[in-house]
């Protein structure tokens, strides 16, 4: 019997100060052939949906994005987004993804986790140290504290009944700030495994080891 290589829909684009298609890109290489991945920049992504496995929201793309041009999701766009999540299959969110489509707040509710403008904020670009908490979780399997080159965001919004898991942190400005999340239902009726990472502002991050085997341990886990 042939087995079915499980297919990722990774949502890209925006700025170009979050690289997120070479991004995604490295992290097709480090999953591999055991997994059948795609790019596809902005709304996009919704319209490929259908019989994918897994969604990847790595894109920034917002009403203030100017002068690149913001293409905002349309009704069919919301109704793709709104059935994936309602259908129990899961998804993995990173970094600046969830500061997007700031003109439909559905969209961070159904992550789960939301930049909220006025409200969220980041750190300078600098060097952090991320720990890793005891939550013996598969998504930290191997993995302990370790430095990154990264900004670290903070105030983010978390949906309401969403019941999270926090597996990693990093402190700025005597706080101590969730790195990666993982949570299961909650967002809407049905919906499944969700992981946020929040680490990645650049290719400088992803030179962080700790990265591949987040990415690696997270896609293996929702999947």
């Amino acid at each position: 019997m042939i087995r079915r290589v499980p297919r990722i829909v990774f949502h890209v684009g925006g700025p170009d100060f979050h690289p997120v298609a070479d991004q995604a890109r490295a992290i097709a290489l480090w999953l591999g052939s055991e997994y059948q991945c795609e790019l596809h920049d902005g709304v996009d992504a919704f319209d490929h949906l259908d019989g994918c496995d897994l969604l990847v929201l790595m894109g920034l793309h917002w009403t203030g994005m100017a002068p690149l041009s913001y293409r905002p999701m349309e009704t069919r766009h919301r109704a793709a987004f709104e059935r994936y999540v309602a259908s129990g299959r899961p998804l993995v969110a990173h970094h600046g993804a969830v500061a997007s489509y700031d003109d439909w707040p559905r969209f961070g509710q159904l992550v789960g986790v939301a930049w909220v403008w006025g409200t969220t904020s980041h750190s300078p670009i600098g060097t952090h140290t991320v720990r890793v908490r005891p939550t013996n979780h598969p998504v930290i399997s191997g993995i302990g504290d370790f430095d990154i080159v990264d900004e670290l965001y903070y105030d983010l919004r978390i949906a309401n009944d969403l019941t999270m898991q926090v597996h990693a942190e990093a402190e700025w400005n005597g706080r101590a700030h969730p790195m990666v999340i993982t949570a299961e239902g909650g967002r809407a009726r049905g919906a499944g495994k969700m992981v946020y990472l929040a680490n990645g502002h650049d290719l400088r991050a992803f030179e962080a080891p700790a990265m591949r085997m987040f990415w690696v341990n997270a896609v293996r886990w929702v999947l």
